[in-house]
């Protein structure tokens, strides 16, 4: 579904930096935000001889997402970070563990054939991953038991390769119920424009929001399986289902930094 103008989705994506007052660091209920371009060292930390990547967060988290192990080193360049899909991974210092959330993911994918965004080192059953099965249009969430917190979704728009796709996922309580709710929606920019389409919407989804989903590594499922092929942008994280406006705005500033 496409939202329409009206609504307030499709916006000029200069209208932020006219206003010049907003800032994702001030809002309520950020959990994390490894912002593009920023705080990113690759000072040799194992004295190896060779770049280590160290992402810090921007936000007062100060959480990092680094590696020193060579083969696993994924690199910099113009202010994103390039995993190769082999076995690239960046290692969160403090596990993120979430409920409800809202999170949105930059990402330019190599290609999209099972590529696992974020995932747990010791645990087979939690992660995040696009292009399942081969399919752009396709993923598996996974939050705990295989059986009973999977959703293998299908999305109305296929992600693409070669461009920034950002991704807003949001997984809370169903309204006026116990269920779950899990929205995708994707932003891309052309013409200085940003539009947004909601791409997936279950409201009785299997992806329980009463259950823990636990992070703490970038670009893998565990520890080197199903690796990503991407360049990651930026990640922010809220532990809250934002409202339309708030989105809106988040989604015109990272794309306005990014593209």
């Amino acid at each position: 579904m496409k939202f329409a103008l009206g609504l307030g989705i499709n916006a000029r994506a200069e209208n932020l930096e006219t206003m010049g007052a907003f800032d994702i660091g001030n809002l309520d209920d950020l959990v994390t935000w490894f912002k593009f371009n920023t705080n990113i060292s690759t000072a040799d930390r194992d004295s190896d001889g060779d770049n280590d990547i160290t992402w810090t967060s921007s936000h007062t988290d100060a959480r990092t997402a680094s590696q020193t192990t060579d083969l696993q080193e994924p690199t910099t360049t113009s202010g994103y970070i390039d995993f190769d899909g082999s076995e690239d991974n960046l290692d969160l210092s403090s596990q993120l563990t979430l409920t409800q959330f809202t999170m949105f993911l930059a990402i330019d994918f190599g290609s999209l054939s099972n590529e696992t965004v974020l995932g747990k080192t010791n645990d087979a059953d939690m992660f995040l991953r696009f292009g399942y099965q081969t399919n752009a249009a396709k993923f598996r969430f996974r939050r705990g038991d295989a059986a009973t917190n999977n959703v293998d979704g299908v999305m109305d728009e296929s992600l693409t390769t070669g461009e920034i796709n950002l991704i807003t996922i949001r997984c809370f309580q169903t309204a006026g119920g116990s269920d779950t709710t899990l929205k995708i929606e994707l932003s891309k920019i052309s013409g200085g424009e940003v539009t947004t389409n909601e791409i997936y919407s279950e409201d009785d989804s299997t992806f329980d929001h009463g259950d823990n989903l636990a992070l703490n590594t970038i670009g893998v499922q565990t520890t080197n399986s199903a690796a990503a092929d991407m360049k990651l942008y930026e990640w922010v994280v809220f532990d809250a289902n934002l409202t339309s406006a708030t989105r809106r705005n988040i989604q015109i500033d990272i794309l306005n930094r990014t593209s």
